[in-house]
């Protein structure tokens, strides 16, 4: 009897589990698809913005900086805010144990983006300059804008500022990658699309609307980078929360099978005794 108790309990344990993974699945996935839409909006905004951004830093050059900067690169480091995300995380901080060595973190600061980053600076004894928690999709342009007012007030203090984060290759693979936001990894410059100025009306000269330009550009590259990041953690979630609701199917299976064995063994058993009794 208390072997049919026991099961019952774990049955019934094991399908709540089942539930929860379930629904996490469900919300992991519709997360995705909403912040895929996203995504590939603001692609197609970077797209237009930079042959734009081309076109006026042709005609307007670089100025030089009149105080070097005091510091070497800032670092932004993008993990997940909850765990229940398979090796998400784990791949992350061998990422940045790999390429954030002692010589890099010289002269430099690091930016975290998401609870996990945090967790991560605090186990190796390194202080953030800034956390940015709370990194869910629902918070996605709220955080990308502090993290963009942050960047554009002290950039000028940095040679580097450099993302680390998660990029989704497949909806089933995502692969840790750098890429550096300012200056511009890539020459702005280098794409097929020609643009021609005359073809404009400008209210404001060209420095101030290369300025505004370049603004806009940098914002929709941490945008761009905090969603990836964001996609490749609900893809990981969804694969993880997948696995684990097929493991609890497949136990409550196995243990409702058990439990119709003892009973049926309890039933046999009891009948065996009844007809010896007479």
């Amino acid at each position: 009897m208390s072997q049919l108790i026991h099961l019952k309990q774990r049955i019934k344990t094991i399908g709540a589990i089942r539930k929860i993974t379930q629904t996490m699945r469900l919300i992991s996935m519709s997360s995705h698809s909403k912040l895929k839409k996203q995504t590939e909006n603001m692609l197609r905004f970077r797209n237009e913005v930079r042959p734009l951004l081309c076109a006026l830093s042709q005609n307007n050059p670089k100025e030089e900086l009149q105080h070097p900067p005091k510091f070497k690169t800032l670092y932004i480091l993008f993990a997940a805010e909850k765990g229940l995300c398979g090796t998400f995380n784990t791949n992350m901080f061998a990422y940045f144990h790999k390429h954030l060595t002692h010589e890099k973190l010289e002269n430099s600061h690091i930016i975290t983006v998401g609870k996990k980053a945090s967790e991560y600076l605090k186990q190796i004894q390194v202080k953030p300059l800034y956390e940015f928690d709370k990194a869910m999709p629902n918070q996605l342009e709220k955080i990308a804008q502090d993290i963009y007012e942050r960047v554009i007030h002290i950039h000028k203090h940095y040679e580097y500022v450099i993302c680390m984060y998660s990029f989704p290759k497949t909806f089933f693979t995502q692969e840790a990658e750098t890429v550096q936001i300012i200056p511009i990894q890539d020459d702005p410059c280098d794409i097929e699309t020609k643009i021609t100025l005359d073809e404009y009306e400008w209210h404001q000269n060209h420095k101030d609307v290369t300025k505004a330009m370049f603004q806009i550009l940098l914002k929709t590259n941490i945008l761009l980078v905090l969603s990836s990041s964001m996609l490749s953690e609900q893809s990981a979630r969804f694969l993880s929360m997948d696995n684990a609701t097929r493991s609890a199917e497949t136990l409550l299976k196995e243990m409702k099978l058990a439990l119709n064995k003892l009973r049926q063994a309890k039933i046999t058993r009891e009948l065996i005794e009844l007809i010896s009794s007479f």
